[in-house]
């Protein structure tokens, strides 16, 4: 048996909108949901992306998000867009602009899809402060993997929708989360959040197609892929 890995990324190309909320930490699994917003660059919405909860020495005034890297690529050209701002709940009228960008090892050049998707990963802050809820990064994502969701954009909101992990035996790699989420068209950057206490244990890339070939026939698997994520990794990295 053959096989060969394709990634397909799921950029983001509707539009969303949220209500309003105070900036505190949901404490009920309806309410994670408010702690997402939108990627805006150059003139388009370009993904999705979580507000979390600043680490020390970071100035409270200037939030941080964290999304996948490549939202933030223009995939016609490849380079970075020009003109890039975060809307809480997607809020046409409250974009705060970006401060600074996290250093990453994603490559829009890197043909080994693997290597592609563990680098799809950026924290970014922001100038202002993002008015919404702020989700915590699990401490220990191990214990996180028994019960998650993700949260995706769905007609003019986002919802929350549980799922499971994935294991592929041709899919190995300790930094990815292989998953069955129902993911559509603009899911790019969603966070999956461990559904008990809300908090962030990866971040949505997109879609790997497995392709097959056993007696001559050929065999399509499409599986869900998102960069773990903990506390322990660095803003800085």
């Amino acid at each position: 048996m053959a096989y060969r890995l394709r990634r397909i990324n799921t950029g983001f190309l509707i539009l969303v909108t949220a209500l309003f909320s105070l900036y505190s930490l949901p404490t009920q699994a309806k309410n994670y949901t408010q702690a997402v917003g939108t990627i805006y660059c150059d003139g388009g919405i370009r993904g999705i992306a979580t507000h979390i909860q600043s680490p020390q020495g970071f100035d409270p005034n200037q939030s941080v998000i964290v999304t996948a890297a490549h939202v933030i690529y223009n995939p016609q050209t490849d380079q970075l867009f020009s003109q890039c701002h975060y809307r809480p709940h997607n809020k046409r009228l409250s974009g705060i602009e970006f401060k600074t960008v996290s250093a990453h090892s994603y490559s829009v050049n890197n043909k080994a899809k693997i290597a592609q998707a563990e680098g799809d990963l950026i924290f970014i802050q922001l100038k202002n402060r993002a008015h919404q809820p702020a989700l915590r990064l699990t401490e220990d994502i191990s214990s996180a993997l028994s019960e998650f969701s993700l949260i995706s954009p769905y007609a003019d909101s986002f919802k929350q929708t549980q799922c499971q992990k994935i294991d592929h035996p041709h899919i190995k790699t300790d930094k990815l989360l292989l998953h069955n989420c129902a993911v559509q068209e603009g899911s790019s950057g969603s966070p999956i959040i461990n559904t008990a206490s809300g908090k962030v244990i990866a971040v949505h890339g997109g879609r790997f197609a497995v392709h097959t070939t056993k007696n001559g026939d050929e065999n399509t698997t499409w599986i869900g892929q998102a960069r773990r994520i903990d506390s322990s990794i660095g803003l800085d990295r």
